[in-house]
């Protein structure tokens, strides 16, 4: 090749073409025209600021982006609202167990009051009548047995060598009511002092016995209340030992049943609990006890508890009847009245044995009696259940921290109702059980009782709040987009068949919802889902 030539292929020379020139090596490379080089550097120049803007708008602000359409698209939008994580228990709807229901004629039976000392008894208080505080009991070897209201029994003679304790308290505290602490002397601190010395020598100049300012063993005993002698076990001129039964304070009448409840009723106050020879046997709600008869001139707590009765029951003698806690002619006519109506009978007297009490209403979960029995004092009528309806729930050990008494759960009855209910009692005791694991006992109570009428052992399910957020945006879980780069965002639609992203944090998870956190974001916006 010429020099001519090689300059031409370097590119150095541009010279005019020459007949010698034409000819080309076919192995050389043909230069192309200048305005071929030059649109292939504009493509290429637009090709990368299309894909410059591409990128910016797929980025955008805020990890936002735009669609050109939404026509095919589901929304739904975001809420502001309470967000609830609830874990469902199985339970089991039944009632709170009481305990066995005994004939007699006070709720604790029975009682029975014995001596205090060996003697002999030389007189009694009259069968029928009520001794009260300060009052004589009986007399063992002309002595009297003194009454005094207190808790605590009386175990020990109480003089000035009595040791301090709760009894010389009690006693103390006697001795104010009746009046022998006039100079407030007592500290009442259940110390046996000169002020207590003298305050029973008063008492004993009143009643007319030597005044030695002590109380024998045997010489007093402590009563809760006024004592009504139903029966007197023993006969002036009787010897008696420490322990002997003087006096029973309650009695109540035997005989065959005749009518009886059937399990699972509920009894109310003034329900027939059952009927003993054709004399009905009434359940009376209440905590005051019906220990002794009620009669014209008896006054008390279980007069009053028996007006009220009557005047709910709509026997009111002519709204003559006056709740004063003194049974009246008013109380005697009122009482007719209503034992005429329940079979009972018609005297106008309330003896032993006719009401039966109870603090609560009852159902009957079992019954020990029926028609044919022979009762008497002391036989077990029923075994009942209140009329509380509750839940038990075995809590999984591992849930052990899911509730506690005091929580508001909602119970879901076998109808589908939801029923609020509290949380009384989380049993502290881990149960091992083959057919349930490791377990706590829970008790829940139904807010609304009328809510489980009709309904015993029925399987219902119990919902507690594991975790509760309140006035949070909320969003279906679908929304949520998982980015490249972490975290989440939401497609949401700006209008005019677009859409955007916006970079969201997220909360609480439950029930298929999610909170979304985001200052972008507001309620009634609509954000894409599958």
């Amino acid at each position: 090749m010429s020099d001519t030539q090689d300059e031409i292929v370097s590119g150095d020379i541009d010279p005019e073409p020459t007949a010698e020139s034409v000819t080309l090596d076919p192995m050389e490379p043909v230069a192309r025209p200048w305005w071929r080089r030059a649109s292939t550097w504009i493509i290429a120049v637009v090709i990368i600021a299309l894909g410059a803007a591409a990128a910016w708008l797929i980025a955008g602000s805020d990890s936002s982006t735009t669609t050109d359409t939404v026509a095919t698209l589901k929304f739904v939008e975001v809420e502001r609202t309470t967000l609830e994580d609830v874990t469902s228990l199985d339970g089991t709807l039944g009632f709170v167990a009481g305990d066995p229901l005994v004939y007699a004629g006070s709720p604790d039976e029975i009682v029975t009051i014995t001596a205090g000392a060996p003697g002999t008894i030389t007189s009694l208080s009259a069968e029928g009548s009520t001794v009260e505080e300060g009052e004589i009991l009986y007399t063992k070897d002309e002595q009297p047995v003194i009454v005094f209201y207190g808790e605590i029994p009386a175990y020990r003679t109480l003089n000035s060598r009595a040791t301090d304790g709760s009894d010389v308290l009690q006693l103390e505290e006697a001795l104010t009511r009746l009046g022998y602490d006039e100079d407030e002397d007592f500290d009442l601190d259940g110390d046996f002092t000169y002020a207590t010395q003298q305050a029973i020598k008063a008492l004993q100049e009143d009643l007319g016995i030597d005044e030695t300012g002590a109380l024998q063993s045997g010489s007093y005993v402590f009563a809760e209340s006024p004592i009504f002698i139903a029966e007197t076990l023993v006969e002036t001129g009787s010897p008696v030992n420490t322990g002997t039964p003087v006096i029973a304070t309650s009695t109540v009448p035997g005989g065959t049943v005749t009518a009886v409840a059937i399990e699972g009723e509920v009894l109310d106050h003034g329900d027939t609990l059952f009927v003993v020879e054709g004399d009905p046997v009434t359940l009376f709600v209440t905590d005051v006890p019906f220990y002794r008869t009620l009669a014209v001139g008896s006054v008390g707590d279980d007069v009053r508890v028996l007006e009220e009765s009557l005047v709910s029951f709509g026997f009111d003698a002519n709204e003559e009847l006056i709740i004063n806690s003194v049974f009246d002619d008013a109380t005697a006519d009122a009482l007719v009245a209503w034992q005429a109506s329940i079979s009972a009978p018609v005297d106008g007297v309330l003896n032993i044995g006719e009401i039966m009490v109870t603090e609560d209403p009852i159902r009957i979960a079992a019954s020990h009696i029926s028609i044919g029995t022979n009762v008497t004092p002391g036989t077990p009528i029923y075994t009942p259940s209140t009329s509380t309806s509750v839940v038990s729930v075995r809590l999984p050990a591992e849930d052990q921290e899911l509730i506690v008494a005091g929580d508001s759960v909602a119970v879901v009855m076998p109808n589908g109702d939801s029923e609020t209910a509290s949380v009384t009692s989380v049993g502290t005791i881990a149960i091992r059980s083959q057919e349930f694991g490791t377990y706590f006992e829970v008790e829940i109570t139904l807010d609304r009782q009328g809510a489980a009428t009709g309904l015993d052992e029925a399987p219902v399910d119990v919902e507690a709040i594991n975790d509760r957020v309140e006035g949070v945006l909320v969003v279906p879980v679908t929304a949520l987009l998982a980015l490249g780069e972490g975290g989440y965002a939401v497609q949401i639609d700006i209008g005019n068949g677009q859409t955007r992203l916006i970079a969201v944090e997220a909360g609480m998870y439950a029930d298929g919802s999610v909170e979304v956190i985001s200052s972008e974001l507001e309620p009634g916006m609509k954000v894409v889902i599958p």
